[in-house]
C-alpha cells in the first residue's frame, strides 16, 4: 500500500502571522541571499559604553497581539445600580485581573438581549459608563458575545495603565467563561551600532494587569515595524523581558523604566553596552531568517545569521526560528526544556546547533481499531516541527491511499 500527498496553493497573500497546517512542497528547494559574513558576528563585544534610551509610546492594532483567559467569579446579588431587566437569564459578576481586587470590573450580561454592561470606572453603578455597554445586534447569540476595542485601564506603580482588548463572553458549560485578545502595544525607535531597530513591550495581563514588568519585549528591525506579530503565537519578534541581550554582535543590559508623565504609566527602555564571554556556535541548518535563543544567561537574537557565529556563553533551549524564502515563511515556536535539545555555549568547543531547513513533509501512519490514523509534521533539519505563516485562508493538505495503482482512498488532514 502507497500513499500519495497532494497539495493546493491559496492564491491572497494578506499580511498576517498566523500558523497554517499547510504542508507547501517544501522538500524545499528554499536558497536565502543577503546572508550576514561571519566576520560580522564573530568578534568579541567593545568595552562598556554609554546607554541609549528609546522612548516608548502607545500603539494600537486592527489585531491581537496577546490573548488571555479572565477569571470569572459570578454573583447572584444585584449591584447598586443597574440597568433596567432585560428579558431571560442574566449573569453579573465580576472579572477579576490578578490578585489586585481594585483592577477587577463588575459586569451585567443580559444574555436573551445580546447585551453586555461593564463597569469600566469601578463604582458599581453600571448605567454611567457609555463606553462600556456592547450589543450583539441582530446577530446576537445568547451564549456567546464579542465585545470589540474595549478600553481598560489598571493601577499600577507608576500610575494608571491603558489597554485596548477585545472580550469574548460565552456560556456553553457549567462555567461561564472571558478571554481577552489585547491589541494594543508600545513601541520606539532604538539605534544601536548605526542600525535602527523598533522596541517594544506587549503588557502584562495576568498577575499585575497593565504592568510592565513580566512583560513581553518585542524587538525587531525598524523596517519591520509594520508586520503582523504575536506575543505568544510563536513569533521570533517577541520574547520574554530579558535583563539580558545579545543583538547583532553586541551585548546589552537591558533596563526598564516604568516612568509616568500625567498620571499615566509611561514606559522606555535603556540599552547599555556591555563586555561578555563569548563561544562558537555552528549553525547547520539553512534559509533562518531570525534565530531567537531565550531561557539562558542572554536572550540572543540573531538576524540571517552566519553559518558560524559566536554568542555568549550558557545554556540555551530549543531556539524560536522563522524560515523565509521566495515568500513562504515557516517558524518553528521553541522549547525551554532542558530534554529538548538543550545546548550549552562553552569557550573551549565550537558547539553544533542543527536547526533550520530544508524542510521535509512527514506522515506517521498508525492502526486504532479498523481505522487508519495519519499525522502530520513539517520537520526541519534538527528534527524540530514548523508551522507555516498563513498568508491568506487555510488549505487543508490532502493525502490519497492507493493499492497497487488503484487509489482505495482519500482526503484532507484537519488541524489539531
Amino acid at each position: 500500500m502507497a500513499m500519495r500527498m497532494t497539495h493546493r496553493w491559496s492564491q491572497r497573500w494578506p499580511r498576517g502571522w498566523q500558523a497554517a497546517w499547510l504542508p507547501v512542497a517544501l522538500l524545499v528547494v528554499f536558497g536565502l541571499g543577503n546572508g550576514v559574513r561571519a566576520d560580522d558576528l564573530v568578534r568579541s563585544n567593545p568595552p562598556l559604553q554609554s546607554a541609549t534610551t528609546a522612548l516608548l509610546e502607545s500603539e494600537e492594532t486592527g489585531y491581537s497581539v496577546i490573548s488571555r483567559d479572565v477569571s470569572m467569579a459570578l454573583q447572584t446579588a444585584p449591584f447598586k445600580k443597574e440597568p433596567a431587566a432585560g428579558l431571560g437569564k442574566v449573569l453579573r459578576g465580576v472579572l477579576k485581573f490578578g490578585g489586585n481586587a481594585s483592577n477587577s470590573i463588575p459586569f451585567l450580561w443580559q444574555k436573551d438581549a445580546g447585551k453586555l454592561f461593564l463597569d469600566l470606572n469601578r463604582n458599581q453603578d453600571l448605567t454611567d459608563d457609555p463606553a462600556g455597554i456592547f450589543s450583539a445586534g441582530a446577530q446576537r447569540q445568547a451564549n456567546y458575545l464579542v465585545c470589540t476595542g474595549v478600553r481598560l485601564s489598571f493601577n499600577t506603580p507608576s500610575g494608571m495603565s491603558r489597554i485596548l482588548a477585545d472580550l469574548t463572553f460565552w456560556d456553553f458549560g457549567r462555567q461561564p467563561m472571558c478571554f481577552a485578545a489585547v491589541r494594543s502595544y508600545w513601541q520606539g525607535k532604538v539605534t544601536l551600532q548605526g542600525r535602527d531597530w523598533q522596541a517594544g513591550l506587549v503588557q502584562n495581563l495576568a498577575e499585575n494587569p497593565g504592568s510592565f514588568e513580566n512583560g513581553q519585549l518585542l524587538l525587531r528591525p525598524w523596517e519591520e515595524r509594520d508586520r503582523q506579530f504575536g506575543a505568544d503565537s510563536g513569533s521570533p519578534d517577541a520574547f520574554p523581558f530579558s535583563p539580558n541581550l545579545f543583538v547583532d554582535g553586541h551585548a546589552y543590559a537591558l533596563g526598564l523604566i516604568s516612568g509616568s508623565q500625567n498620571g499615566e504609566a509611561r514606559p522606555s527602555l535603556q540599552f547599555t553596552e556591555r563586555a561578555t564571554a563569548l563561544g562558537e556556535l555552528r549553525i547547520t541548518g539553512q534559509f533562518i531568517q531570525r534565530l531567537a535563543l531565550a531561557s539562558g544567561p542572554y536572550l540572543v537574537v540573531l538576524d540571517r545569521p552566519a553559518p558560524i557565529v559566536k554568542v555568549p556563553l550558557g545554556g540555551y533551549g530549543q531556539p524560536k526560528i522563522r524560515l523565509a524564502q521566495g515568500g513562504v515563511e515557516a517558524f518553528c515556536p521553541g522549547s525551554f526544556s532542558r530534554a529538548d535539545n538543550w545546548i550549552a555555549v562553552n569557550d573551549k568547543t565550537p558547539v553544533t546547533l542543527a536547526a533550520g531547513g530544508p524542510l521535509n513533509n512527514t506522515v506517521t501512519a498508525n492502526r486504532q481499531g479498523r481505522d487508519l490514523r495519519l499525522d502530520y509534521k513539517l520537520l526541519g533539519a534538527g528534527g524540530q516541527a514548523y508551522s507555516l505563516v498563513r498568508h491568506g485562508p487555510a488549505v487543508q493538505p490532502e493525502f490519497a491511499v492507493y493499492k497497487g495503482d488503484k487509489k482505495i482512498a482519500s482526503g484532507k488532514f484537519e488541524f489539531g
